[in-house]
């Protein structure tokens, strides 16, 4: 038996191992008793630098050990001249590189590393911008060393040009690169603005672009960082901040914007809204639909009584500014005479140039081809997709649908994504056959959606005017609060939608009538949610566990005093 290797067994190998844990836990936990020890008796001294430096060497990801050198690095700091300051800098520098050698992803290690940067008198920033290549050639894909290169040439204000061209290079050397790309998004708008501010980048660089990200993504179907970036490329038009729609009358003010916005901030700039009655603005509070900071719809609360008689009289205006006057709309009068209505036609195409819907057009022909040669690749079938509804979304709808459900199919564990992408172009589209339906100035009254498998509300804004809105028979399990914008709604039927609650119900003020059968709704408590809905006379809970609760009417007659109907019968 002699001359041959001795073999541990596996126990005796698992033993080893143990014995050799508990000694480590039992020197990192001395090390951290002592340093805290320390740091309580006030001892901010060069031994707390060597033990945490020690300890960050075996294990850099240990936050609170740097919180604590930069206590003691401040504090011998305060004592010494900026030489000794340099030098103190120096040594955290080179800890940072020990430990990102043994973890280049160290959250810790990186901030620790910009934070040293940041306060030592003569930071040397051509040098990390050469270690950020070095690390970059090691693993081009580190998303950590891109956000420090960006922090690195932030603070050395290296121009964007050359920037943008180090992510040509790297993208060129390897397509896969997710962190390229999106610097290379970050850098485009920088280097190539659009004139027009439509778009993120001028129209020949983005036409450029569209090439380059159709070579990487055809290079490698299965591969999604150039999937990805194309996706940003096909991002809609940038639509500037606008009046969508408004409404006026003795009961209710309110406007409807394109985007979600804060009014009346204490920034200058913010936007403001403006209700002018015969060339006069009228004072009063604009709240939000929602009751949050941000809202796409505002109410406004008159400090005065703005009908007098038989109605208004002279023009009603709505003005807009952001920055100077952003929009202003004229309000049509109803034929009532107590009611008035503006609105603007939705914009939801991305409105690209004839040259570059020629680019789409072949990008579209391609991901064709590719889809007969591998027809299950997801990327292709969602940009696709995505190509199709960029370059004329009504010719392919009917083949944006398909493809949606065959993406479901293909990719279920993204079926939540893929649904609720569906319900915007579903909304979409029924928005558009709104606009076709306008007569004579005036918006259509209901808005019907009866049984198209929505999952989410898109643009609620776009049917604050409606009076009629049927969402039925869809999964709308999480939109009640996306109903805030349905201000002038007065029938609103929710029936098999799969709710548990009525939590989230915003106020509706003009809501008279509400269908909800068919649901999951259990609690009477749940009634309270209603109580802003100040007009309500019906509701309708049949099909409901709520409606074999035997003081179901009790409740409702507590909780709801404007109440009169309840499940078709009377309260």
């Amino acid at each position: 038996m002699h001359g041959r290797v001795k073999t541990r067994t596996t126990a005796e190998q698992q033993e080893v191992k143990r014995k050799e844990r508990e000694k480590k836990v039992k020197l990192y936990r001395a090390g951290i008793e002592k340093l805290f020890k320390k740091r309580e008796d006030g001892l901010l001294d060069e031994e707390i630098l060597e033990i945490s430096g020690q300890l960050l060497s075996a294990n850099p990801d240990i936050y609170t050990l740097w919180n604590l050198r930069r206590e003691v690095v401040l504090h011998l700091g305060e004592q010494r001249g900026e030489d000794d300051v340099q030098q103190l800098m120096e040594i955290e520098l080179r800890l940072t590189e020990q430990c990102l050698r043994a973890n280049p992803k160290s959250y810790g290690a990186w901030h620790h590393r910009a934070w040293v940067l940041n306060t030592m008198p003569k930071p040397d920033w051509k040098r990390e911008l050469v270690l950020c290549n070095k690390y970059l050639e090691l693993d081009e894909r580190n998303f950590h060393t891109w956000d420090y290169r960006n922090f690195v040439v932030q603070r050395s204000k290296v121009p964007a040009e050359e920037e943008y061209a180090y992510s040509t290079l790297k993208i060129t050397t390897n397509f896969s690169n997710y962190s390229s790309w999106h610097y290379r998004s970050r850098l485009l708008p920088v280097v190539y603005p659009d004139p027009h501010n439509k778009r993120p980048i001028r129209e020949d660089k983005h036409k450029e672009e569209l090439e380059l990200v159709q070579n990487a993504a055809f290079t490698d179907p299965n591969d999604q960082s150039a999937w990805f970036y194309q996706r940003w490329l096909l991002g809609r038009a940038y639509q500037p901040l606008a009046l969508s729609q408004a409404f006026v009358s003795r009961r209710l003010i309110c406007v409807a914007l394109n985007q979600s916005v804060r009014l009346g901030g204490d920034d200058k700039a913010s936007p403001q809204l403006e209700l002018q009655v015969a060339n006069q603005p009228v004072t009063g509070t604009w709240v939000a639909g929602n009751g949050q900071l941000n809202s796409r719809v505002w109410i406004f609360l008159p400090t005065c009584e703005l009908f007098q008689g038989d109605g208004l009289s002279g023009s009603v205006v709505i003005n807009l500014y952001c920055k100077g006057l952003a929009d202003s709309m004229v309000l049509k009068e109803g034929s009532s005479g107590e009611e008035f209505w503006g609105y603007k036609k939705a914009q939801f195409g991305a409105q690209f140039s004839e040259i570059l819907t020629y680019v789409l057009e072949d990008e579209l022909q391609s991901c064709l081809q590719l889809m007969d040669l591998e027809p299950d690749s997801k990327w292709t079938l969602l940009t696709t997709v995505l190509l199709m509804q960029a370059i004329d979304r009504h010719r392919y709808k009917e083949e944006t649908m398909i493809m949606l459900s065959q993406l479901i199919s293909v990719d279920p564990l993204r079926t939540g994504y893929y649904k609720d992408l569906r319900s915007r172009y579903e909304i979409e589209y029924a928005v558009d056959v709104l606009e076709e339906g306008r007569q004579d100035g005036f918006p259509p009254r209901e808005f019907n959606l009866n049984g198209h498998g929505l999952t989410a509300l898109y643009h609620s804004h776009q049917l604050t005017l409606m009076q009629i809105v049927d969402l039925s028979n869809n999964e709308l399990v999480y939109s009640l609060p996306q109903l805030y914008a349905l201000q002038c709604c007065k029938v609103l039927k929710l029936d098999n939608n799969q709710f548990k609650s009525l939590a989230g119900m915003p106020s509706l003020p003009m809501l008279t009538v509400f269908s909800i059968k068919h649901n999951h709704i259990k609690n009477p408590d749940d009634l309270k949610y209603l109580q802003q809905c100040i007009s309500l006379i019906s509701i309708d809970l049949r099909g409901n566990p709520i409606e074999s609760e035997p003081e179901l009417n009790d409740y409702a007659r507590t909780l709801l005093p404007s109440l009169t109907i309840i499940n078709d019968g009377t309260l």
